[in-house]
């Protein structure tokens, strides 16, 4: 999966902050982007990323494909400001360190950018999960 809740209690506690969205393009879980009148493309700076239950074969893998026109669930991480969450695989860059602030490229995966703006929207690493298996983020920031 390539993106999840920290904790169980996140969902628990009531944070669902999805949204349905039909696919505009073949594209990978994780990845970044806009949705708009229900349909999800990915963007560069968006605060929104496809949290699909993974399924079959290809469960599990470190990129997992959805087909175009295919039904999404998508997270709206502007919802969760100031909660951790925890990211593997794609969409994350090839190398990844704490502090690290990661903000979303044009084509749906993340990118670390030192320039970013506090008050912009980025995921901030705070911790490597297992040997680079995946990462900590804390959610900051504005809706992109």
């Amino acid at each position: 999966m390539a993106i999840k809740f920290r904790t169980i209690g996140q969902i628990e506690h009531g944070e669902y902050p999805f949204e349905d969205a039909i696919t505009s393009v073949d594209i990978y879980n994780g990845a970044f982007g806009t949705v708009t009148d229900g349909a999800f493309a990915v963007a560069k700076n968006a605060s929104k990323a496809i949290m699909q239950i993974e399924v079959g074969d290809d469960a599990s893998m470190p990129k997992y494909a959805i087909s175009k026109n295919a039904h999404v669930r998508v997270v709206d991480f502007s919802k969760l400001d100031g909660k951790e969450m925890e990211v593997y695989d794609y969409p994350l860059p090839d190398s990844v360190k704490v502090g690290d602030k990661l903000v979303s490229q044009a084509d749906g995966s993340l990118k670390a950018d030192t320039s970013v703006a506090s008050t912009a929207f980025y995921l901030e690493v705070k911790d490597i999960i297992g040997n680079n298996d995946g990462v900590v983020v804390l959610v900051h920031g504005a809706t992109a």
